[in-house]
């Protein structure tokens, strides 16, 4: 029976009504338990992401699926094997970083496969970017406490517990400084995660980068900025000063997800990037006013344009210059936007309440958040929102954009 449901999905065309007949069909199969049943959803929803968007980046197929799959295959086995024949498809199609990520998921789900050596290899050939999961790695040894504190490898960012919640994500009509797009407010549960008690900074953006060779694209071609990777473990980072304490900027979502995957390799993790909700539900820790410390900016509370900071309107403040949210996070507001894993929508109509990233509407351009250096003190609120485009084409990554590590936790 499973076997049949599983040669549905993968069957699916790109029309739309053939996916909900589809998900017909699952519900006519009687599935053994609700577990598999919310598998079989699961993945037919990815399914549906992924034919009816053909032109997303490879890149970009991983942060649109690989949740809903990871997720259905810890409830059923089958979706293993349906991850193995997504992998192919997308092989044959030239999708290599979206494939490799697809047989990596397939070794997560299915720990005892006799071919995993070989699907291993084939990760490799096809560029490596993927999590492979070790087979000798032990059992998680994370804390699950919320408030701890955790550093996984010497090149890992620090990183803090966040409880389990809900959140009323966006803001009231009446908020001071509204943008339409933080809108409607709707209640949101979120799963308890661990993220960065910092953005990733220059230093260990660095470490990345000397270790890996990596190059980033220029951020900023008009002013030739842009990191400098010159292999043989020799870094220089854009501008004319090396502030290893700063946020790391001049990144797009491909370098993003590059130092994900670094991450990952090493410790055979699944560090990822916050949901828009995850992000807004820490940097609330538990608030319900515009700021976590009050409803007005105040004076060096933060790092903008009107903040009452030293580096108000100037510069970038060294990582961690003010003080803690209530969760232990510093940075959440100001200094620098933060990257999100959830495609742009004009507003939360028909947003996800799981706490998990939207993954469809404009996969073009992702949510930012949190402000920056130089931004007014209306952008300096739990709820203010932006785009920018996954390439960095349309913004000025060298100057604004930075980001911060999510991680799951037992």
């Amino acid at each position: 029976m499973l076997l049949a449901v599983m040669f549905i999905v993968v069957g699916a065309s790109a029309a739309e009504p053939a996916l909900d007949a589809d998900m017909a069909a699952v519900t006519d199969t009687a599935p053994e338990s609700q577990a598999e049943f919310t598998a079989m959803a699961q993945v037919i929803d990815a399914a549906r992401q992924l034919n009816t968007t053909p032109e997303i980046p490879a890149a970009a197929l991983d942060a649109a699926a690989a949740a809903a799959f990871d997720k259905a295959a810890r409830a059923a086995p089958w979706v293993a094997e349906y991850q193995f024949r997504r992998g192919q498809q997308l092989a044959s199609g030239g999708h290599d970083m979206a494939a490799s990520y697809a047989f990596a998921l397939y070794l997560r789900a299915a720990p005892q496969a006799k071919d995993r050596k070989q699907v291993a290899d084939l990760i490799s050939a096809l560029g490596g970017a993927a999590v492979i999961p070790r087979a000798d790695a032990p059992a998680s040894t994370l804390p699950t406490r919320a408030g701890a504190i955790f550093r996984e490898c010497p090149e890992c960012p620090e990183m803090v517990v966040i409880p389990a919640g809900r959140l009323n994500m966006g803001s009231p009509l009446t908020e001071r400084g509204r943008f339409d797009s933080e809108g409607p407010q709707h209640m949101v549960a979120v799963h308890s995660f661990a993220l960065g008690r910092l953005d990733v900074t220059e230093k260990e953006f660095t470490e990345f980068l000397a270790e890996t060779g990596y190059q980033p694209a220029p951020c900023d071609t008009i002013m030739d900025k842009s990191w400098r990777s010159l292999g043989h473990g020799l870094v220089y980072p854009p501008g004319s000063a090396d502030l290893r304490e700063q946020p790391a900027i001049c990144v797009n979502v491909k370098d993003v997800e590059a130092y994900l995957a670094w991450l990952n390799r090493k410790v055979g993790g699944h560090y990822r990037l916050p949901s828009e909700a995850e992000w807004e539900y820490a940097a609330r820790a538990n608030t319900t006013t515009s700021r976590w410390w009050g409803e007005t900016v105040g004076i060096n509370n933060a790092n903008c344009h009107g903040c009452g900071s030293t580096w108000d309107n100037a510069l970038i403040a060294p990582s961690g210059s003010f003080g803690p949210n209530p969760f232990g996070l510093y940075d959440m507001l100001g200094n620098v936007w933060q990257w999100t894993a959830d495609c742009w929508n004009e507003s939360y109509t028909g947003a996800p309440t799981d706490g998990s990233p939207w993954t469809t509407g404009d996969c073009s351009r992702r949510v930012i958040r949190g402000g920056s250096w130089s931004n007014l003190p209306v952008f300096i609120r739990a709820a203010a929102r932006g785009k920018a485009q996954v390439g960095g084409h349309d913004f000025d990554l060298f100057s604004y954009v930075g980001f911060r590590v999510a991680r799951d936790v037992p």
